[in-house]
């Protein structure tokens, strides 16, 4: 037999354990390779017969029998994980396969099935169970594509990558699985339909790699057990080079403790610094004062602001209104605006939901009713962060009552908010912060201050959204600052963490993986948003996933370090200064924030070809 006819199974012994040679794929293996996961020895043995084993796997699996080894040989304990890494990120690839393949079964099901007189995929729970496995399969793709990069690169955080890809898998595959299957129901029951084998694939892959010991250890092991993070992405050489530059900016002015307080006012310094390296405009043409930098500077700059613990809602203004402006705006209006922007002084708040529609924007009822060269405004807005101290109102309003659709009777002003006409009621929300509900009443704009076509704002209001989406999904690098909080105050404390595969330790695993997939997301919705999409599928889907993710991390770190994390911030010795008790109360604003994470769901389900309920 030549090396070209030598067919192997791969197995690792555990704790010098002979391991049970169960053979997937049929019958034409030849050989097994035996790898001793502790001292890197390997068997090269022939298989002398394959005796089938029926079960869940189809096609069978058969275990086979060796005979004396025909070679043995040690692998370098780092080759022994590359070797583990490599085969447990191809299992969860098969997997996510089959999962991503049922998938669009379901999909086209959910579009073309009817019940009670529309398609299924009408009714909210089968389109947000698409949304979900549109969301889980996306962000898994992402992570499986960085894990496999930092494999083929011999990245030193190789390992890291590849488990915590795989633990993405562990997690979210047999829910999209099972999810497939609850709205395939009967129809993707019966063996004759793909699903079921599909379906066999799926888990009959976890279970095999979760035979195979993790790359390095399971991912809470690897960030426990050094002063590390998670990989960094795969922003490039000048992302990176940024990032120096930028925590050279930010370093003075680094928070305090880890609560960033969204009502705290911006030092006059940290403004003009901010400024003066032109962080504000970073992504602006040059022509109107912008660096015109790539997509990844913008990534990487939300990043650092987390990890110095800044919250600069003056940021969040700039990438929402200033992209608007410079699209839709006047060049006087660019002129007037585009300066307070770029210096951090143009103080405004939202004025988008309203009493009576929420976040159906479409529906809004606040009146604008041309006046010669004003606008008569009267209405109520609610929810407007800072809008007790703002000096502007970026405000959508209806200019077209007999619109169809409606969407199609909206138009948008920044108009400072001095003079009469306008009141607001101060409300404090769950995490301390102030919001109001805005009241117009014969509250006059001048014609100057509508940014783009009478009755076109609704494309205004789009673009502004993409920004705001990809500004509330940012809280993945807020995740990523507690995540090392978390980190910080459980090293070292075996109370809190307890043995290797306990489940505190599970726990900081599955928030680690779905950290990166929020941060690969993340990245994933900035790039397409910059290239003119983004909007209908990869920022609705990096807001659910932050959001929700941001929810479980308050619970989860209250739930580790128990009763004494739930104390504020002015109290000494609080594990994690207070942030991990904010963050909880925080939680809220960012699942609702921007538009329900419902609503996002609701995005990305249409996109995926779901009818409208």
């Amino acid at each position: 037999m030549t090396a070209a006819d030598v067919r192997t199974a791969t197995f690792f012994t555990h704790d010098g354990a002979p391991p049970r040679l169960l053979v997937d794929g049929g019958t034409s293996v030849t050989h097994a390779l035996v790898v001793d996961d502790r001292t890197g020895a390997v068997d090269l043995m022939p298989v002398v017969s394959l005796e089938p084993r029926p079960g869940l796997a189809k096609p069978d699996w058969h275990e086979a029998s060796v005979g004396a080894a025909d070679c043995s040989f040690t692998l370098a304990m780092d080759a022994v994980d590359d070797l583990a890494a490599t085969l447990r990120l191809g299992l969860a690839a098969r997997a996510r396969a089959a999962a991503s393949r049922c998938h669009e079964l379901a999909l086209e099901y959910a579009r073309t099935r009817e019940a009670f007189g529309k398609p299924i995929g009408a009714y909210q729970a089968v389109s947000h169970r698409a949304a979900n496995g549109a969301i889980d399969l996306t962000a898994l793709g992402l992570l499986l594509m960085e894990a496999a990069a930092s494999i083929v690169n011999g990245a030193p955080d190789r390992h890291l990558s590849a488990e915590l890809a795989i633990a993405y898998a562990v997690e979210t595959l047999p829910r999209v699985q099972f999810d497939n299957a609850h709205t395939l129901a009967a129809q993707g029951y019966f063996e004759e339909h793909e699903a079921p084998w599909l379906f066999r694939r799926l888990h009959a892959d976890l279970v095999r790699l979760r035979a195979i010991p993790p790359a390095s250890g399971e991912p809470a092991e690897q960030l426990l057990r050094a002063s590390r993070s998670l990989p960094a992405l795969g922003l490039g050489e000048s992302a990176e080079q940024f990032r120096q530059e930028v925590r050279k900016v930010l370093a003075p002015f680094s928070g305090v403790g880890a609560v960033q307080h969204l009502d705290a006012p911006p030092s006059p310094d940290l403004l003009a610094a901010f400024s003066e390296a032109g962080y504000f405009s970073l992504a602006w043409p040059k022509e109107f004062g912008g660096a015109d930098a790539p997509i990844e500077h913008q990534i990487v700059l939300a990043e650092e602001l987390a990890a110095h613990n800044i919250h600069l809602e003056a940021k969040i203004v700039a990438d929402m209104f200033g992209t608007a402006i410079l699209r839709h705006g006047t060049p006087e209006q660019c002129e007037r605006f585009l300066p307070l922007l770029n210096s951090g002084r143009l103080t405004q708040y939202l004025a988008y939901s309203e009493p009576e529609v929420g976040s159906d924007l479409a529906h809004l009822r606040t009146r604008a009713v041309r006046e010669g060269d004003d606008w008569v405004v009267n209405g109520s807005k609610m929810w407007g962060t800072g809008a007790q101290r703002a000096e502007y109102v970026w405000l959508a309003a209806r200019t077209d009552p007999d619109a169809t659709p409606p969407h199609a009777g909206i138009t948008l002003f920044l108009t400072p908010i001095e003079g009469s006409g306008w009141e607001a009621q101060q409300h404090v929300a769950l995490s301390g912060e102030i919001s109001c509900t805005t009241f117009f009443d014969d509250f006059r704009v001048p014609d100057s201050d509508r940014i783009g076509e009478v009755n076109g704002g609704w494309k205004v209001i789009g673009e502004a959204l993409a920004q705001e989406r990809i500004a509330m999904a940012n809280i993945a690098a807020e995740c990523l600052r507690l995540l090392e909080d978390l980190l910080a105050a459980t090293r070292d404390r075996p109370d809190v963490v307890g043995p290797v595969g306990s489940a505190a330790r599970a726990t900081i695993t599955q928030l680690s993986a779905r950290v990166q997939a929020a941060r690969v997301l993340v990245a994933a919705s900035v790039r397409a948003t910059a290239a003119g999409g983004g909007a209908r599928l990869e920022a609705p889907m990096a807001k659910v996933v932050a959001a929700s993710l941001y929810e479980d991390f308050g619970v989860s770190a209250l739930g580790l370090l128990g009763p004494s994390a739930i104390l504020g911030e002015d109290v000494a010795d609080v594990p994690g200064c207070g942030g991990f008790e904010y963050a909880l109360r925080a939680s809220i604003m960012h699942a609702v924030g921007g538009g329900t994470i419902d609503i996002q769901r609701n995005l990305i389900a249409r996109s995926l070809g779901m009818a409208k309920g």
